[in-house]
């Protein structure tokens, strides 16, 4: 940390997958930069009974294939099969995706709905700030100068909960989301006992869908259900209108993928 105290200015480098993009259309400039890739204790993942702690330098390539990962946590998994190509997810690092804080972020919809924390090192020591109240804006995080993301400490699901995570993007590889969502949810036979929504790419933020949720919390699952939850998900989204997509095609597109997502989660737990 004594780096960051003498050079505060300096840009952090881990997988390097978005700060090349960066200068390369010069839409960054750099006084330094600080190289992480060689602190070994910021690249794991470790079980730990009821909690899943990941280290901020594991790749993208070791979410998306950890068995720790796909049994407990499906969906980020999934998130992380779909970032990009597979030569940039193996550069690409967890705690760069999250800094980054693009709204269509892979991983933010999966992060935001789990019980858990991002934990920040800076040479005054530790913080812990909840999953869902880490990011604060496009390309803003809740870090303070000095700070670096340490670790992500997520607690398991319960026995039982479903999880899903898809994107809708032009192009099927290497592009980012025109919208993406993932859902958590938890059955009763037919009965919705939790449902948890993340929203991506249609909002400053990957937000929490907690009108819909509402919509589905206690009720039992029907296709009438699913449709009114799905046109809530539009409705409650703010996306914005630019060069890939209009503000209505996003709403469009979440009303699909929230639609799509409860069916297959319902479906599945009715088999």
């Amino acid at each position: 940390m004594d780096y960051l105290t003498e050079y505060p200015q300096a840009t952090l480098w881990a997988g390097g997958t978005d700060l090349i993009v960066h200068l390369e259309h010069k839409k960054l400039k750099v006084s330094g930069i600080i190289d992480l890739t060689s602190i070994p204790e910021l690249r794991f993942i470790e079980d730990c009974g009821d909690k899943v702690r990941i280290g901020a330098l594991t790749t993208i390539y070791e979410i998306q294939t950890s068995p720790v990962i796909k049994k407990e946590f499906a969906f980020l998994a999934q998130a992380a099969l779909v970032l990009a190509s597979w030569q940039i997810r193996t550069l690409a690092t967890i705690g760069g995706n999250i800094v980054t804080a693009a709204p269509s972020a892979e991983t933010g919809c999966p992060l935001i709905l789990l019980d858990g924390n991002i934990i920040v090192q800076s040479k005054n020591g530790e913080r812990k700030i909840p999953t869902n109240q880490f990011f604060k804006g496009p390309g803003k995080c809740d870090l303070a100068p000095g700070e670096i993301v340490k670790e992500i400490e997520l607690e398991k699901l319960p026995h039982g909960y479903q999880t899903i995570y898809q994107k809708e993007r032009l192009r099927r590889s290497m592009d980012i989301a025109l919208a993406n969502a993932a859902c958590v949810l938890n059955l009763d036979g037919d009965k919705c006992q939790e449902a948890r929504i993340g929203l991506g790419a249609v909002a400053p933020v990957p937000m929490r869908a907690v009108k819909t949720e509402a919509v589905l919390n206690g009720q039992v699952m029907s296709d009438e259900l699913v449709e009114k939850a799905a046109q809530t998900a539009a409705s409650e989204c703010k996306p914005i209108t630019d060069i890939r997509a209009t503000a209505d095609y996003r709403r469009d597109l979440i009303y699909a993928l929230v639609k799509r997502q409860l069916t297959a989660l319902w479906k599945a737990g009715a088999e």
